[in-house]
């Protein structure tokens, strides 16, 4: 498997931990919406990342990455009294800081096909 379709696969399992997350314990309607529609684009990104990856695609990772990093560490520090809370937030925003990186690290995007748009 190519750094490109890990980062997707990444992508796909860092949504649905947070969505199952987010349907079993969030409470909050506004982190409940704000993370599922997180996950939601987390999944798109992650299979155009897995089934025909794009510059595009690339640079949605990496700005997906940078947003679910903020929003999940923010969601820590919201939850900084609860350690099963905040530490779940913390594994979900590595998973999604991992993807990106790996996305934006693929150095043979160029020379695979992979078309730049």
């Amino acid at each position: 498997m190519d750094r490109l379709r890990g980062a997707g696969v990444l992508w796909a399992i860092a949504a649905l931990i947070a969505i199952v997350t987010t349907l079993v314990f969030r409470v909050d309607p506004t982190q409940i919406i704000v993370t599922l529609v997180a996950g939601a684009i987390a999944v798109a990104v992650g299979l155009r990342l897995v089934f025909g990856a794009t510059g595009k695609a690339i640079q949605m990772s990496t700005v997906l990455g940078v947003a679910w990093v903020a929003l999940f560490v923010a969601l820590a520090v919201i939850q900084s009294d609860e350690l099963a809370a905040w530490s779940t937030d913390v594994c979900i925003a590595v998973f999604g800081a991992v993807a990106a990186v790996l996305s934006s690290r693929s150095s043979g995007a160029s020379s695979s096909g992979i078309r730049r748009t």
